[in-house]
């Protein structure tokens, strides 16, 4: 049995670098120890708490040198809170950090090379970024984040990464959630760009409780820091004073979104990333679009500005109908919304023979797998792929070089401060 296979063993490790995730990872005999809360440059004594086939997990015992890029959290709740994980390190550090991630993941599970890794465009804001913040709740009906690998709950009072806005009403969505009868699993507080107040969005696990009808519509009418509540549950919703809030695009475009539809939390970041797509597609007139996994309309109303037609594909029903009410208040007329299941739109597009000059599109975390036959088929010159996960792009942006692209350039863009998440831009050229 080696050293690292002895669960409750110590041992001393420098860590290299950041992982994919809430650690920093040092090697030991060959073999990589992921330790949470570390930064590259560390020098710790680390105790094994579970051994892998490949690799071990462990926990700090002691900081023997601290790395240069190792900061003081400024949030309290930082050293219980899973919800920052990488508070504890230096904003440009982390950057450089997401930079390696991605490009790794190109690499290594993509086997992918010959592209331009254009440096990461940083969130403007690196504290109170956060326009959208999601809640758990116990079921002693406090409100707060889960400890690290953890059901447990840390309950808070603030949020240093929250909209002002959002943080100031806080205690308005403790009050909500502690008059309710309903069983609420997690409360989200949202806010828009252009005056609203906040709207509470509640999601619960059961049936709607009829006495809470009365018991919301008095919190609306005892208070005026949120300006609606939504709750919704299985097979209902229900919703007291404004529903919708404002967001900005870009310069040139506004939509009005329900509170319980998504939106890209980081507001000054998300213009960076729309920003992006627009000067890589290089969108004119002569330009039939598609875009898929739309939402309500993030990146297709400012595209629709200068193409000559975006067709937007989305399973919601209610970010479709968002999206087409954003084109009348935008007077938008050349895009055509469809509300059907991604990969079966695309599959019906190639047997009709359908063609575009260039595809966007934003999967979820799960990526895009499975697509890449019939979107090759679309003809388009070049696809743009907005990624939430390094994985999954990796993974599909291989599959799209096996078919006839070629991947020309890859840009991350941070929306998620002090977190291990991020944004990537990436450009296929076709060469066949």
């Amino acid at each position: 049995m080696t050293e690292i296979e002895k669960a409750a063993e110590e041992l001393l490790l420098n860590i290299d670098s950041l992982t994919y995730g809430p650690c920093g990872i040092g090697r030991h005999q060959g073999r990589a120890v992921l330790v949470p809360r570390t930064a590259p440059g560390d020098r710790v004594e680390v105790r094994i708490t579970e051994a892998k086939k490949n690799y071990a997990l462990g926990e700090v015992s002691r900081l023997l040198k601290a790395s240069p890029e190792r900061q003081e959290a400024p949030c309290p709740y930082a050293a219980s809170c899973g919800g920052c994980p990488w508070q504890h390190i230096e904003y440009r550090a982390q950057l450089r950090a997401k930079e390696k991630v991605i490009d790794d993941a190109l690499r290594r599970i993509g086997k992918l090379d010959g592209y331009s890794m254009e440096p990461i465009l940083p969130s403007p804001e690196e504290y109170r970024y956060r326009r959208r913040i999601r809640l758990q709740a116990d079921e002693k009906r406090r409100l707060g984040f889960h400890r690290p690998a953890s059901h447990e709950l840390v309950e808070i009072a603030s949020c240093l990464i929250a909209d002002p806005k959002a943080d100031q009403s806080l205690p308005v969505a403790r009050r909500w959630i502690e008059g309710l009868k309903t069983s609420v699993r997690y409360l989200e507080i949202v806010v828009g760009d252009l005056g609203k107040k906040a709207i509470l969005v509640g999601k619960a696990e059961g049936a709607f409780r009829p006495e809470d009808e009365a018991a919301s519509a008095a919190l609306m009418a005892g208070q005026d820091l949120v300006g609606g509540l939504i709750l919704w549950g299985p097979g209902w919703r229900r919703s007291w004073g404004q529903e919708t809030t404002l967001i900005r695009l870009d310069s040139g475009s506004w939509a009005e979104v329900d509170g319980d539809i998504f939106m890209q939390v980081n507001r000054e970041a998300n213009h960076r990333l729309v920003d992006q797509v627009l000067r890589w597609g290089e969108f004119q007139t002569e330009d039939r679009v598609l875009e898929l996994f739309c939402g309500a309309g993030n990146v297709s109303l400012p595209m629709a500005r200068f193409a000559r037609e975006v067709v937007a594909v989305e399973r919601s029903q209610r970010s479709i109908d968002s999206g087409e009410n954003n084109s009348r208040l935008n007077r938008v007329e050349n895009i055509h919304w469809i509300r059907a299941d991604v990969f079966r739109a695309v599959a019906r597009m190639a047997k009709r023979e359908e063609r575009f000059t260039k595809i966007v599109l934003n999967p979820p975390r799960a990526g895009a797998k499975g697509l890449e036959k019939d979107l090759v088929s679309l003809g388009a010159g070049k696809i743009f792929y907005v990624s939430c996960d390094p994985a999954t792009l990796a993974r599909d942006l291989s599959a799209l070089v096996r078919r006839g692209y070629r991947l020309t350039r890859v840009r991350p863009i941070d929306l998620f401060p002090h977190t291990f998440h991020v944004e990537t831009l990436a450009e296929l050229v076709r060469t066949s």
